[in-house]
């Protein structure tokens, strides 16, 4: 009898999850039936064109350079991605030029930020903790070239954290013409979450983050929480921000106004290193 009453208890606790797994299966079940297009993945033409996709990539992640060696679920598992979402589409979902390799954890983790385009997210984080791995806020007005120099000085493997460049990852829209009605959310929670990362131990050796903040106190903000190593701020005059405007040929009217905001909205802060 006491290995009845020893057993029972683990039976009724292992009970909870192979339910919730049912549910699970049910409920990708019914989105399965509901969406048609998804039958599209157990085709042999997009196992052919999936195929393609790897070899052509070399079984390396688009986003971060990795070598996509695990087998799924694992996070280095390979998957390929839509670059712009076909959302049932047969143009795009087909198109070999609309696919990317990208990492199951990348992957994972755009497809979240995708579903939670409606939830408001944070701008400025509470639950931020500071990083582990040496950090660089780079900010500037629009045009300022903020992201270029994060690129032009961060190592291969560092991570970049760049507002737009995560919008257009998610929306599959150009990188200065999503639309921020629709995506700034999303963005903002993909955002937050890789800041959030760098208080724990990755394999990037540094971090870079774009972010505007004009105020000085929201630069404030950003160096108690995160405690960076260095705040940038590109001083770019709004003549220059305006030549990098009409070369990268953005809406000027709407540039031109974000340019003018910024710079009536600046003040400087003791401690920020000043690029002009």
């Amino acid at each position: 009898m006491a290995k009845l009453r020893t057993v029972r208890p683990a039976l009724a606790r292992s009970s909870p999850p192979l339910a919730r797994a049912a549910k699970e299966r049910k409920r990708l079940a019914t989105r399965d039936d509901d969406r048609e297009w998804r039958k599209w993945y157990s085709t042999a033409r997009w196992k052919r064109l999936r195929e393609e996709a790897l070899v052509a990539a070399s079984y390396t992640c688009a986003k971060t350079g990795r070598v996509l060696t695990g087998k799924h679920p694992s996070p280095d598992s390979p998957v390929v991605d839509h670059i712009k979402p076909h959302r049932g589409d047969p143009d795009l979902f087909w198109d070999p030029d609309n696919l990317q390799v990208v990492s199951k954890e990348w992957h994972d983790s755009i497809k979240q930020a995708q579903e939670r385009a409606d939830q408001v997210a944070a701008i400025h984080p509470k639950w931020l903790q500071p990083s582990v791995i040496p950090l660089t806020i780079v900010c500037g007005p629009p045009c300022s070239g903020k992201t270029t120099w994060a690129d032009a000085h961060a190592a291969p493997r560092d991570l970049v954290i760049d507002l737009d460049r995560i919008a257009s990852d998610i929306s599959g829209e150009p990188l200065h013409g999503w639309s921020r009605e629709r995506w700034l959310n999303a963005a903002l929670w993909r955002r937050n979450d890789m800041l959030g990362s760098l208080s724990r131990p990755a394999h990037h050796p540094a971090a870079w983050l774009v972010v505007s903040e004009p105020k000085a106190r929201h630069r404030d903000w950003w160096a108690t929480t995160l405690k960076p190593q260095r705040i940038v701020v590109l001083e770019a005059d709004e003549a220059e921000c305006m030549r990098r405007a009409a070369a990268d040929g953005r809406d000027i009217d709407v540039t031109e106004a974000g340019i003018m905001r910024w710079w009536a909205d600046y003040d400087r802060r003791i401690g920020d290193e000043r690029l002009v």
